[in-house]
């Protein structure tokens, strides 16, 4: 009974040892688990403080590429305002330019050229529209007399004083241009002769208002003024041509007055 009892006892110890065994190479397996686990954790806690590292790195630049940006962005607004600026003030420079190019600087008038050009047009459109016009021929009287005795100076202001009371007698739709010199005309449009000569007239007393004096004297102007209907497809030239006839007709009679074309006036001139 007393080996039995040895037997057993030694068996006991070899399961407990079995056991313990088993248990050591389970905590063994478990330690290195915590211990691939905790490898892990260091590695990934490496890898994303290296990633935060890169992610602060990239917001900096981020903020910087951002930043210069912003600054280009609003020095090229500066400059698209300069261009703009430039683009205007050209603009200006070359309205003004053809505007000094196409107007008589002492009358306001248009000159020779653009006057032409716009006339044209208005012809143009009146075959389109058989609509009426009236051209006046316009002569100021005795203009080179006043340039010989007063200078020219006086001749200027005359000019001056000439244009500035046709603008306020015509309408905005009227064109006025100098041909040359002293000789000026007027385009009417939309108008039948008869009004024409009621303009006219009305454009020669305001300039047989006109007065001044200079160190030499008084100087009064007067205007001759011829004008004819421009008839239906009829050429600008020959319109101005009909009214320099009138025109030429008022002179001959003592200028400072009105003469309108007629088909009889023409057959005066050739009887004369």
């Amino acid at each position: 009974m007393q080996g039995k009892s040895r037997f057993s006892l030694y068996a006991t110890e070899e399961a407990v040892l079995e056991k313990s065994d088993v248990m050591l190479s389970r905590l063994a397996e478990v330690a290195g688990g915590v211990q691939d686990l905790a490898e892990a954790y260091r590695r990934s806690y490496r890898e994303q403080r290296q990633l935060v590292r890169m992610s602060d790195r990239m917001q900096s630049d981020l903020q910087n590429a951002v930043q210069r940006l912003a600054e280009q962005a609003r020095e090229l607004q500066e400059l698209n305002e300069k261009l703009s600026e430039e683009i205007q003030h050209r603009a200006a420079l070359e309205a003004e330019l053809r505007r000094i190019a196409e107007t008589d600087v002492l009358t306001g008038a248009l000159s020779r050229r653009r006057f032409i050009e716009l006339a044209q047009s208005e012809w143009a459109r009146q075959k389109e529209t058989g609509s009426a016009a009236c051209l006046l021929m316009l002569d100021l009287d005795r203009f080179k007399r006043i340039n010989d005795l007063h200078g020219h100076a006086a001749g200027d202001r005359a000019l001056e004083s000439f244009g500035a009371a046709c603008r306020a007698e015509l309408r905005s739709l009227d064109l006025m241009g100098r041909l040359g010199g002293e000789e000026f005309a007027i385009i009417l449009p939309d108008t039948r002769v008869e009004a024409g000569r009621e303009m006219a007239e009305k454009l020669r007393a305001a300039i047989a208002a006109i007065s001044f004096r200079t160190d030499k004297g008084a100087v009064s102007l007067s205007v001759s003024i011829g004008a004819a209907q421009g008839e239906p497809g009829e050429a600008l030239e020959d319109t101005m041509c009909r009214a320099d006839r009138a025109l030429y007709r008022a002179k001959s009679a003592g200028r400072d007055r009105v003469q309108i074309f007629t088909p009889e006036l023409l057959e005066r001139e050739v009887a004369a």
